[in-house]
């Protein structure tokens, strides 16, 4: 997944950032691309990550330093979901059931 942060103010890219990365959180993803170019969103972005509760850290791509690999945290409520099987009771019910 990757976002292109281009013609968007500050503002408008802030809230567009932290929707792309809840997103990327939500549905398991580990990394993200983000485009910024080389104005003021680039130089917001680091702060934006550091205060984002779903990503670790980031990094600038080489030799594109107008872009930044943004790692997420993983999703723990993602990690141990298991899908449960019902379970059939009527053996115990028989044997325990004695009337």
């Amino acid at each position: 997944m990757s976002l292109d942060l281009h013609g968007y103010t500050v503002h408008n890219a802030w809230h567009e950032f932290n929707q792309h990365v809840q997103d990327c959180y939500l549905s398991g993803k580990k990394k993200t691309i983000i485009i910024t170019g080389h104005g003021q969103i680039g130089n917001e972005l680091i702060a934006w990550v550091h205060n984002n509760q779903y990503t670790e850290h980031c990094e600038r791509l080489d030799p594109n330093t107008g872009a930044y690999r943004i790692k997420i945290r993983k999703n723990k409520s993602q990690v141990n979901k298991v899908e449960q099987q019902p379970v059939d009771l009527t053996g115990l019910y028989k044997k325990f059931n004695k009337t």
